[in-house]
């Protein structure tokens, strides 16, 4: 029994509007603190090359459209979800302090292109978050390499999945070595490529992020 119950009222609202909302909400919990940011594949990655390499395809949208949507959430998307998840589990568990971790996995923003979550996600990295930490195999991630451009650019210290400091140059050196790999079997690599070219960016704006 509860006293209210959801309406079915709508609220037709801009982009701006909803993520404010969102904000809001997240301040709610943070209380003026910054939170630990737990990056991990989601609809790219690792687990997605795995599975094209198996069907003999190239791209994530000739996935979907051979296997279909459903299977590509119950192969992809829904076990990179459950593993985001435990790394953030992970990631609290460690913690001696009671920082709060913030994992993308569980949020949903129904009509929200991809873009717009990636700016979402920038937002939040840059306002809010202390540290990020990066699960295994992050280089092979669109959205992992993008966050991990961002927390280079916005001065946000950055850990590997077992929490040791991540080195700007090694890092870098290890996504070119997955758009290497991933180029050489013929999948498209753009977005890695992007990713790349702003840490690239950040080396020479501010070489000093570069100084270990």
């Amino acid at each position: 029994m509860t006293f209210y119950s959801p309406s079915d009222s709508t609220f037709p609202r801009h982009y701006k509007e909803e993520v404010d909302i969102v904000f809001s909400a997240i301040d709610c919990v943070l209380n003026r603190e910054r939170a630990i940011y737990c990056s991990c594949e989601l609809t790219s990655g690792l687990r997605l090359y795995e599975a094209l390499r198996k069907h003999k395809l190239k791209t994530a949208a000739e996935l979907k459209k051979e296997a279909g949507q459903a299977w590509f959430d119950a192969n992809i998307f829904v076990p990179n979800m459950d593993a985001a998840n435990e790394f953030a589990r992970f990631v609290r568990s460690t913690l001696i302090d009671n920082t709060m971790v913030i994992t993308p996995a569980p949020f949903s923003a129904r009509g929200w292109s991809q873009p717009e979550y990636l700016a979402f996600w920038e937002t939040l990295l840059r306002t809010r978050i202390k540290a990020a930490w990066f699960n295994r195999n992050w280089q092979f991630s669109n959205g992992c390499t993008f966050e991990f451009s961002v927390a280079l650019h916005g001065r946000i210290p950055v850990f590997d999945c077992d929490g040791g400091p991540l080195d700007p140059q090694s890092s870098i050196e290890c996504v070119e070595a997955a758009i290497q790999q991933l180029h050489a079997e013929g999948f498209d690599t753009s977005k890695l490529q992007e990713n790349l070219g702003r840490m690239q960016a950040v080396r020479i704006q501010a070489p000093e992020v570069f100084r270990v």
